[in-house]
């Protein structure tokens, strides 16, 4: 009988030790999707501030030249950058 309640109690605080331990994995992960939704409301904000920020003031155009243009003359760039100094 002595044998018999030393299994069940042993059963019993395995299980509330078990118990235990998985609540707080569970807390802990509700936790850290909380914080990552949180962070992606954030990023998402930043975003439409930048998606905002860029309709309202359109980049300038600019006087320069490209250097990818394959028709581009280098020797009128440069003399014409040298005459801007």
């Amino acid at each position: 009988m002595s044998t018999l309640n030393v299994f069940r109690y042993g059963a019993l605080v395995t299980g509330v030790l078990y118990g235990f331990t998985h609540d707080l994995s569970l807390k802990a992960a509700g936790e850290k999707k909380k914080e990552e939704a949180e962070y992606q409301k954030k990023i998402k904000l930043i975003e439409d501030a930048k998606a905002e920020y860029k309709r309202l003031n359109p980049p300038k155009a600019s006087a320069g030249f490209n250097l990818e243009d394959p028709n581009l003359d280098f020797a009128k760039a440069i003399e014409s950058a040298v005459e801007s100094l």
